[in-house]
């Protein structure tokens, strides 16, 4: 299976869900932090070094994505 792909689809179909406003951004940001975590989970489980610190990689992404949706953090336009 290709995580990768996996977990950008997901990432993807919560920021649609978001921006068409069928989500608050609290329960998108929960989702994204299940996404997450679930990115690391899946780390842990291939054998790939480089595969392993992609994974990694879009964890950390989502995680900044999250930090960015507190709303202390958030610059409005």
């Amino acid at each position: 299976m290709n995580y990768l792909k996996h977990y950008a689809d997901q990432v993807a179909a919560i920021s649609k869900d978001m921006k068409a406003g069928n989500i608050s951004i609290e329960e998108g940001a929960i989702r994204l932090q299940a996404v997450a975590v679930l990115a690391e989970e899946s780390a842990g489980t291939v054998d790939d070094p480089v595969y392993f610190a992609h994974l990694n990689k879009m964890a950390d992404k989502i995680y900044s994505v999250i930090d960015k949706m507190v709303p202390e953090h958030r610059i409005i336009q």
